[in-house]
C-alpha cells in the first residue's frame, strides 16, 4: 500500500510538472483569450438580453457568449440563472453553459496542452453536437425557467465584471485595456486551480492504478477503439464525471491520466468531459430552477447528449479516416517512462 501511495504521489508531481511548467504554451491562450473576452464579452451579453431571440440566430448568439464566457463552475451557472432571469429562453441558457463549460479559448488551449489539438478540437465538436440534442431535448420534454434559487443569487453579471472597452485601439493602447486582461486571467486561475490541484492528485493515483495487473484486465474487458468499447466508454464517463465533481479544467489530468493508462477511450474521455454540465451542485441549481421533475427530464436529456457527443466526435473523426491516439505515457521526466516501458505500457 505504501508503495502504491508512493507511485501515486511521484505521478502527481509529474502531472503538476506537466500541467504548469509548460506556461509557453498556455500563457499565450489565456493572453488571447482575455484579449478577445474584454472586448467581447459585455456586447455580447448586451446583445444575448437586450435582444433575446428563439431562433438558431439566438442560439448562435449564445453560444458565442459561452465561448468567451468563464469555466468557473459557480461563475458560469450564475451566468446561466442571470441570463434566464433576463428572459433568455432556457435552451439558449443552457447552450452558453455548456459552450462555457467546454469551448471557452483558454480552456482549448489548456486541453490541447494536455491531450493535443485533435482532442481539444474533439471536444468542440461534440459540444456542438450536445449543444444540438439539449436545444431538442428541451423543447420535447418543455423545460421552462420557473425562478432564480433564493440561495443560488448571482454575485454580480457576469459582463459587469468587465469594463465596456468599445475598440481594439482603446483595449490594447490603454492601461485599464490590460489592467482588465490581467485581472480576467487571474480570475480565471483563481477559478480553476482548487479544482486543478484535485484533480492532479487524482491523475496521480489513476497512474499509479495503471501498473497493476486487476487494471490492465479491466481496461482490456471490452477491447480497444472497438463500438461496444466506444458505447460502454461513453456511457460510462459521464457517470464517473459526476462523481469525482471537478470543474472543467479540473477533469483535464483526470483524463490525461484515464486515457493513458487505456482506462478510457476517445469517445469516453470527451462524455467526461462534456458530463461537467451535470456536477451534483448544478443538479440542485437545476431542481430549484426548473422544479424537480423538469430538472430531472434535463439531467437525462444532459447525460445522452454527453454520451452522444463523445460519440458523434469519434463518428466524424473516423468519417476522415482518424482516431485521436498517444502514446501509453509521455510525461514530463525519462524515469516516469523508464518505468512504464519496464513495466510494459
Amino acid at each position: 500500500m505504501l508503495t502504491f501511495v508512493e507511485q501515486a504521489g511521484f505521478f502527481a508531481w509529474e502531472l503538476f510538472k506537466f500541467m504548469t511548467l509548460f506556461y509557453v504554451v498556455w500563457a499565450p491562450g489565456f493572453l488571447i483569450s482575455g484579449l478577445i473576452i474584454c472586448r467581447y464579452r459585455r456586447t455580447t451579453w448586451n446583445t444575448v438580453v437586450g435582444q433575446p431571440s428563439v431562433g438558431p440566430k439566438g442560439l448562435v448568439r449564445a453560444v458565442g457568449l459561452g465561448i468567451v464566457g468563464s469555466i468557473g463552475r459557480k461563475a458560469s451557472i450564475n451566468a446561466t440563472l442571470d441570463l434566464l432571469k433576463g428572459g433568455v429562453p432556457s435552451s439558449h441558457a443552457l447552450a452558453f453553459l455548456i459552450a462555457s463549460r467546454n469551448m471557452t479559448i483558454h480552456f482549448w488551449s489548456i486541453f490541447a496542452l494536455s491531450l493535443g489539438a485533435e482532442f481539444a478540437t474533439g471536444q468542440v465538436l461534440g459540444a456542438l453536437l450536445m449543444i444540438a440534442i439539449v436545444t431538442l431535448g428541451i423543447r420535447s420534454v418543455d423545460v421552462e425557467f420557473l425562478e432564480t434559487p433564493a440561495d443560488e443569487k448571482p454575485r454580480g453579471n457576469l459582463a459587469m465584471q468587465l469594463p465596456a472597452i468599445p475598440s481594439w485601439r482603446s483595449l490594447l493602447f490603454s492601461f485599464k485595456g490590460w489592467q482588465a486582461v490581467l485581472r480576467f486571467t487571474g480570475r480565471e486561475i483563481v477559478r480553476f486551480a482548487p479544482s486543478l490541484v484535485v484533480g492532479i492528485l487524482l491523475g496521480g493515483f489513476i497512474f499509479a492504478a495503471g501498473l497493476q495487473t486487476w487494471w490492465r484486465q479491466f481496461a482490456d474487458l471490452f477491447g480497444h477503439a472497438a463500438l461496444l468499447s466506444d458505447l460502454t466508454n461513453s456511457i460510462v464517463a459521464p457517470f464517473l464525471s459526476s462523481i469525482a465533481s471537478l470543474s472543467p479544467v479540473g477533469n483535464l489530468p483526470v483524463i490525461h491520466a484515464l486515457f493513458k493508462t487505456d482506462g478510457l477511450s476517445y469517445a469516453g474521455i470527451i462524455s467526461f468531459c462534456l458530463a461537467s454540465s451535470i456536477h451534483p451542485k448544478d443538479m440542485k441549481v437545476y431542481s430549484k430552477a426548473f422544479g424537480r421533475k423538469k430538472a430531472l427530464a434535463l439531467i437525462g436529456t444532459l447525460y445522452v447528449a454527453a454520451v452522444l457527443g463523445g460519440l458523434g466526435s469519434t463518428w466524424i473523426y473516423a468519417a476522415l479516416g482518424f482516431r485521436p491516439s498517444l502514446p501509453p505515457v509521455k510525461l514530463a521526466s525519462k524515469p516516469v517512462r523508464a518505468l512504464f516501458e519496464y513495466s510494459g505500457f
